[in-house]
């Protein structure tokens, strides 16, 4: 069997860990080396996750904005996505889901970003796009968290094919 991505996090680093080593991922986490508050001057945030095959894979992501409540079954993640950022219109938070109706497993995940607003970057090929901008209200570059599922037919953790679904 095939591995899954069974947890998601956010890390604050309270210095940049690409300039001032060491930053240190929890064991057994993947670290996503592209800082959720690029060009907005925030706090340095990164997205980790956790991939294995036991326990429950995560089979769905959301941006909730505020004081949204998470839909029935998804848990909000505590961190501020816009933390620290000088202009900061809206608080923007992940919530996750390890419900079965929500998807197929995700068996990976990565951040998309660019800088210049008439250039979409678009998800590699299979990916599926969470559709707020990470950096959505702090002025930064485009942030974008995009994530990749088993295929419906395929052993699990097998490489995904293109879905419409958005989150």
């Amino acid at each position: 069997m095939g591995q899954f991505v069974t947890d998601v996090n956010v890390l604050v680093a309270y210095d940049d860990p690409v300039l001032h080593p060491p930053f240190h991922t929890p064991t057994g986490w993947e670290w996503i080396d592209v800082d959720l508050n690029k060009g907005a001057h925030g706090a340095y945030l990164y997205v980790v996750f956790e991939r294995s095959t036991e326990g429950r894979p995560v089979t769905g992501i959301r941006v909730l904005q505020d004081d949204e409540k998470p839909p029935a079954g998804y848990q909000k993640l505590p961190v501020d996505l816009n933390r620290g950022t000088p202009v900061h219109d809206k608080a923007l938070f992940l919530a996750a889901t390890r419900q079965e109706g929500a998807g197929r497993p995700i068996v990976d995940l990565t951040v998309t970003h660019w800088k210049d607003g008439s250039k979409v970057v678009p998800p590699k090929t299979g990916y599926t796009r969470v559709d707020t901008d990470l950096n959505e209200g702090a002025k930064g570059d485009f942030i974008y968290l995009d994530y990749l599922r088993a295929t419906e037919n395929a052993p699990s953790g097998s490489p995904a094919t293109p879905d419409q679904e958005h989150a």
